[in-house]
């Protein structure tokens, strides 16, 4: 297993990664707010719901994302169980019409060492800087991109949630402050790429 936390801190790309997706109302949105500034990103989409949303990982492959396997369940308790991942890339890859490349198992800042045996070194593994947009402002988020985020990063944001009832609410001060943290990144002279674009140490 290959895990990588950032690319070649002497270039000057940078990665936007999206988690927990596809979301029916969110992704569509950030989707369009990445073809208005010509950014192509990797969203790390959940089994369950690329099955309920199987038009909407089209339309992410169809506008030159890259798609990555995130786990069907996003579930603490099932996460280190092979068939997560299984399950999971079985409908990815049926939908998008090949394999996923890159894997970002949920929950692997804490438990990384647990998932060697069930990866088997498959696949490799993406991590990158978090910007807890999950639970913070819009003001926060934006700061600590300014503060943390340089050549070489990857970025990891959130265009879902792996709780139903966190599906509208969760991702909204992401997409907020997602043209703010563009337009500073760009000013730094940063070049957004996929993932399979960045040049790894």
């Amino acid at each position: 297993m290959i895990i990588h936390n950032c690319g070649n801190k002497s270039d000057n790309k940078i990665s936007l990664t999206f988690d927990d997706g596809p979301n029916p109302y969110w992704t569509v949105k950030v989707l369009d707010l990445l073809d208005k500034h010509n950014i192509k990103a990797t969203f790390f989409v959940l089994g369950k719901w690329a099955e309920k949303n199987k038009e909407i990982v089209k339309e992410i492959k169809k506008r030159g994302h890259l798609i990555g396997n995130h786990s069907y369940s996003h579930s603490k308790d099932n996460v280190f169980y092979p068939n997560e991942f299984e399950k999971a890339e079985k409908i990815i890859s049926e939908i998008i019409g090949e394999p996923t490349k890159f894997i970002r198992p949920p929950y692997l800042k804490d438990f990384c060492g647990k998932y060697e045996p069930v990866l088997n070194g498959r696949v490799e593994v993406i991590y990158g800087k978090l910007l807890n947009d999950w639970c913070e402002s819009v003001e926060n988020i934006y700061n600590l991109a300014e503060r943390n985020i340089e050549g070489g990063d990857i970025i990891i944001l959130h265009d879902g949630s792996e709780n139903f009832d966190e599906l509208e609410s969760r991702p909204k001060n992401m997409f907020e402050s997602l043209p703010k943290i563009i337009d500073l990144l760009k000013e730094k002279g940063l070049d957004f790429v996929t993932l399979d674009k960045m040049i790894f140490k």
